[in-house]
C-alpha cells in the first residue's frame, strides 16, 4: 500500500497533480485582466511577480512590503531608534545581550519594559555607581533593571498581530509554566506567583529574534561611552540601528531608504 502524506494523500497522486499543473498552459493577459501597476475593480493595487535576484533579507523584504517597506522598518525600529538617540546625546547607552557579546540584541530605551512590569523611566537614573537601578514604584521589589521584550516581533512572532482579535498592549512575554513575567516574581530566580504553580525559575518559552538564545541567556547592561570603546562595542553613530546599512539606516531614522 502506497504511503500517505500529512494530508492523508498519497505521493503518488500528489505527484500527478503537480504534474498536470507543469504541463497547463498560462493563461494569456486579456484586456480585461488588470496590467501590473494598475489597480482592479475593487480598487486593489496589481503588482508583477518579480523572483528576487539576490537572496539577501533587505532584497526579500523590499520584494514582500514595495511602497510600505521604509515605513514598516520604521514603524518596527522606532523604540531602538530613540534609544539609540539618546544613548548617542547622553553617553549612557543601555544595551540587552548575552554576556561576551559584542552587539546588543536590542537598544533599550525609557519605554522598554522591565521584567517587573514596569517601564526604564520608572527606575531610578543610572548614575554610573551602580548598574542596579532598582525601580522607583513603591509598591514594587524591583532592585534592578532587567529588560523584557514587551512586543511580539521582539521573539519572532509578528504573526500574531494578524489573529482576529489579538491585542499587541495585552501582549506579555511569558514562561514555559505559559505564566507571564508580570506574574514572575522580581529578583534573584524569578519563581511564579500564581497559586499551584510549582515553578521556582522563569525560563522563557521564547528566543531572542536577534540571537536566537533564551532570555535567562542575556543580560542589561549599563555602558558608558568610554566603557563600550575600551569593550569594542559600538557607540556614537554607530550606534544606531543597521548603521552598516545605508539603506535600512535611513529607513529606520526617517521611513524612506534614501540620503536626506
Amino acid at each position: 500500500m502506497a504511503s500517505k502524506d500529512r494530508e492523508g494523500k498519497s505521493p503518488s497522486s500528489n505527484g500527478k497533480r503537480r504534474e498536470k499543473q507543469n504541463h497547463q498552459q498560462p493563461q494569456p493577459q486579456t484586456d480585461s485582466q488588470p496590467k501590473p501597476g494598475c489597480r482592479d475593480r475593487k480598487g486593489y493595487m496589481v503588482n508583477r511577480i518579480v523572483p528576487v535576484k539576490n537572496g539577501d533579507v533587505v532584497t526579500v523584504a523590499k520584494a514582500m512590503h514595495r511602497r510600505q517597506f521604509g515605513r514598516r522598518v520604521k514603524e518596527l525600529f522606532e523604540p531602538e531608534r530613540e534609544a539609540a538617540v539618546k544613548a548617542i546625546e547622553t553617553g549612557v547607552y543601555v544595551g540587552w545581550r548575552c554576556p561576551g557579546y559584542s552587539w546588543d540584541c536590542f537598544r533599550v530605551g525609557d519605554a522598554s519594559k522591565c521584567f517587573c512590569g514596569h517601564r526604564l523611566s520608572d527606575h531610578a537614573p543610572y548614575t554610573g555607581a551602580s548598574a542596579q537601578v532598582p525601580c522607583a514604584i513603591p509598591s514594587c521589589g524591583c532592585k534592578a533593571f532587567e529588560f523584557v521584550p514587551s512586543r511580539p516581533e521582539e521573539v519572532g512572532e509578528h504573526w500574531l498581530r494578524k489573529r482576529p482579535g489579538f491585542d499587541a498592549e495585552s501582549w506579555r512575554a511569558a514562561c514555559r509554566c505559559k505564566h507571564t513575567h508580570e506574574e514572575h516574581a522580581p529578583g534573584v530566580g524569578h519563581a511564579c506567583r500564581r497559586r499551584g504553580c510549582r515553578c521556582a525559575h522563569f525560563e522563557s518559552s521564547f528566543l531572542c529574534v536577534s540571537c536566537d538564545k533564551h532570555w535567562e541567556e542575556h543580560q542589561t547592561f549599563f555602558d558608558t561611552e568610554d566603557s563600550r570603546k575600551k569593550s569594542g562595542l559600538p557607540y556614537g553613530e554607530a550606534y544606531l540601528p543597521f548603521a552598516e546599512v545605508p539603506t535600512l539606516r535611513n529607513a529606520v531614522l526617517t521611513g524612506r531608504e534614501e540620503d536626506e
